[in-house]
């Protein structure tokens, strides 16, 4: 069985380098507590820790983030990699926690629906011409972690979030099945949206 460890913080000074780190940790974490056998309890102590370092966004407080500076301080790209991201892929993380353990909604229930609120604040799209590829990417985040099956146990949750995650699902496979999966410089994701696509569809015949 596997170790896994939360080892999220946030830099006192603003250090893309470390940024891009944590944010990679975060990556292979979720992965592995996701496709390999780890310790339920290392994956629920994993969640307590990001849920406990979440905080509400000043202009709008429902919203959660895990955000690894202020967003009024950074460009629009890097507050989709570096606010928007961790967010997703520590929601995910938590998700996965809740299925195992329910009982984390009674102790953290506003904080978590607060994550996934957050979630929600750019439509799960990328930056720029790269709005596509955003999507696909956070899209694949949750459908690995089994952003259904989380929704489906939890159906009075976060209602803004399960409405995106399904209808950019739908957005999705209609470009799919188009073979329109490309933005504006043609640039082709189409075995990408293939591979969310089909983790969603596993999902839903679970």
């Amino acid at each position: 069985m596997k170790k896994i460890e939360c080892t999220f913080y946030r830099p006192a000074e603003v250090n893309t380098r470390k940024f891009y780190d944590i944010v990679e940790k975060l990556k292979a974490d979720l992965h592995t507590i996701c496709n390999e056998e780890v310790s339920k309890e290392d994956v629920r102590a994993y969640a307590e820790k990001l849920i406990l370092q979440a905080k509400p966004l000043k202009k709008n407080p429902e919203m959660y983030f895990l955000g690894l500076d202020e967003p009024n301080k950074m460009p629009s790209d890097a507050r989709v990699d570096y606010f928007y991201m961790p967010t997703y892929l520590g929601t995910a993380i938590v998700m996965k926690a809740v299925m195992a353990y329910p009982d984390l909604l009674k102790e953290y229930g506003s904080v978590v629906q607060g994550l996934l609120l957050g979630c929600t604040g750019r439509g799960f799209k990328g930056h720029g011409f790269d709005d596509l590829k955003g999507l696909i990417e956070t899209l694949r985040i949750f459908a690995e972690a089994d952003c259904e099956g989380y929704l489906s146990n939890n159906p009075e949750g976060c209602t803004e979030f399960a409405s995106l995650y399904r209808e950019s699902m739908k957005i999705l496979e209609k470009l799919f099945v188009a073979g329109q999966v490309c933005n504006e410089w043609g640039e082709d994701y189409t075995e990408a949206a293939k591979t969310v696509l089909d983790l969603y569809k596993s999902n839903l015949s679970r």
